[in-house]
């Protein structure tokens, strides 16, 4: 396990509450406690997501992710990854886990890329939500064109980094 980005993460931190409470007491222990309070908040979704990738790991077997999203589908396995991370969706913190337990499984960066692009960037499960506000014809079309913007930035990422796009 590589814990020097978290300890350079930690440093920036306290470096920057240094700063913050040279510049303003009061506005730093403020944000202390607004930090604090956004972190219990989402505390329940990071417990739910490890919860879910652990069950994941052990009661999915790798032939079974293979069969759907694996190396040798092609753009299916694309298209699957793309519409099961639109699908399930979550908290942009809870991805990362599944996308190194997808990869950990089989599967190309590619596809783990347009998994994570579309768990992050499409809204199925706010749709109701954000139909009420923005009304039903922006909220499909945004939809689809993050769904296709998904694949697209997962393939070329894919691309870039590996020099597959599938």
């Amino acid at each position: 396990m590589n814990i020097w980005g978290a300890v350079v993460y930690g440093i920036v931190v306290l470096i920057s509450y240094a700063y913050a409470f040279k510049k303003s007491n009061v506005l730093a222990k403020k944000s202390i406690v607004k930090g604090w309070k956004q972190f219990w908040k989402q505390l329940p979704f990071i417990f739910s997501i490890f919860l879910l990738v652990g069950l994941f790991d052990v009661y999915i077997p790798k032939s079974a992710v293979t069969s759907v999203i694996g190396r040798g589908r092609g753009f299916l396995a694309i298209i699957n990854s793309a519409l099961f991370g639109a699908i399930v969706g979550g908290p942009v913190s809870s991805v990362y886990p599944l996308g190194a337990l997808l990869l950990q499984k089989g599967t190309t960066l590619a596809v783990a890329a347009v998994f994570m692009n579309s768990w992050i960037m499409v809204g199925f499960i706010s749709m109701p939500f954000e139909i009420s506000i923005f009304g039903k014809k922006f909220v499909l079309v945004r939809n689809v064109l993050a769904l296709v913007g998904a694949i697209i930035i997962g393939m070329l990422t894919g691309l870039i980094l590996t020099g597959s796009a599938l």
